[in-house]
């Protein structure tokens, strides 16, 4: 199979942040589409309910999401959509803030011939040293594993076909962060993969688009602390009966 498409995430008046992620996707020979980002500051309650759940919020999440996490979950279920209407076996979706190693052309390639075998491979890792419960060789020093939990963060993911349905039947209304919801990756009965070490890395001291658009605030009352550790310890209890066997996949170069 051919290097799969590339989908980046863009607000229309992040210009230069397209400039430079165009020009280092075509350093690396990867053809892409840009997808118009949702900016939610400027969505009416109309918009903004069509796809969030204030109810649902209440129900699974620790606090209220901003409108720029709204925007951002919205722009990435464009990206998923797009995924199905191409009818693609796969794609990368990357937000329009990183910096790209080479090796991310040479795995894209690779994890396009089994598709089967994930619904979504992660790049990128926050943690330096990561649990990791299966892992096989990907090439260059770096593995395709499985986490324990699924990193945090969705800037930079392989999706396939199977995956962004899945995802689209999910979370068609939604209730927490997108990142948040993969990491709750049983309720869409999602197989998620990543690469690791990281393989697309987040700029220093880039000025986040969602921050952007309203800071994120937390309860700071005891209702508030309690209802925290009732989400945190009813997750570790779902991740810890839920756990996916399926067999990584063997690359021969």
């Amino acid at each position: 199979m051919s290097m799969p498409l590339v989908f980046v995430i863009n607000l229309d008046k992040s210009t230069d942040r397209m400039a430079k992620i165009a020009k280092r996707l075509d350093e690396l020979g990867m053809s892409f589409e840009r997808i118009p980002g949702v900016y939610g500051a400027t969505l009416n309650d109309v918009d903004l309910n069509s796809a969030y759940s204030s109810q649902l919020n209440k129900s699974i999440y620790r606090r209220p999401l901003t409108k720029g996490e709204i925007g951002c979950y919205m722009s990435h279920q464009k990206a998923w959509q797009a995924i199905v209407d191409k009818s693609l076996p796969c794609a990368l979706v990357v937000e329009d803030d990183i910096l790209i190693d080479s090796n991310l052309k040479l795995f894209n390639e690779k994890l396009a011939r089994f598709t089967e075998s994930f619904d979504i491979v992660k790049f990128h890792c926050k943690k330096a040293n990561p649990r990791i419960v299966d892992k096989v060789p990907i090439g260059n020093g770096y593995d395709l594993c499985r986490f324990d939990k699924v990193p945090i963060g969705n800037i930079a993911q392989l999706i396939s076909f199977n995956g962004a349905k899945k995802l689209l039947r999910a979370h068609s209304t939604f209730g927490r962060s997108v990142d948040e919801d993969i990491q709750h990756w049983w309720e869409a009965d999602l197989n998620v993969l990543g690469v690791f070490p990281s393989v697309v890395h987040i700029i220093q001291n880039a000025e986040s688009d969602i921050d952007d658009q309203g800071k994120r605030k937390g309860k700071t009352n005891i209702i508030g602390v309690m209802r925290n550790i009732y989400i945190r310890i009813k997750y570790e209890y779902k991740l810890r009966t839920n756990k996916k066997k399926s067999i990584l996949p063997v690359f021969f170069d």
